[in-house]
């Protein structure tokens, strides 16, 4: 399966093994998913996971293997087409790169997505992907 990843789900899966990011995160690090990005995308990773909060949890080190691996394991993605109108706008990147991959969008935080604003991409939480992947 190919998804988008939005950052809480990425981040949350790389904290905790055990909850259903974790294992979101164990089947890319497999090769059994491959992750849709674009250039925004993977800087808000890195941005993110550059946070002081994250550096007591994981070592520069250890945030660059994941960065190298996702930019390297990815596929990469040019949208074509802009999503207006999120609660958050810095979110629109994910549901862009969604809908021009054709593919789903696992989230811990649903209501970013409007289902009106959407476009035809299947938003899921980390447990209901997991559940499609059985």
């Amino acid at each position: 399966m190919r998804p988008v990843l939005d950052t809480n789900v990425l981040v949350s899966g790389l904290l905790s093994a055990g909850n259903p990011p974790g294992r979101i995160v164990d089947l890319l690090r497999a090769g059994k998913i491959q992750l849709q990005v674009d250039e925004r995308i993977v800087a808000e990773y890195g941005g993110v996971l550059s946070r002081p909060k994250f550096r007591k949890k994981n070592s520069p080190f250890e945030r660059d293997l994941v960065m190298d691996f996702i930019k390297a394991d990815s596929e990469w993605h040019v949208c074509t087409t802009e999503v207006e109108g999120l609660p958050d706008p810095s979110e629109a990147c994910f549901l862009e790169v969604a809908r021009e991959a054709g593919v789903p969008l696992v989230t811990g935080n649903e209501g970013h997505y409007p289902q009106g604003l959407r476009g035809g991409v299947e938003v899921l939480s980390p447990r209901e992907f997991l559940e499609k992947l059985k």
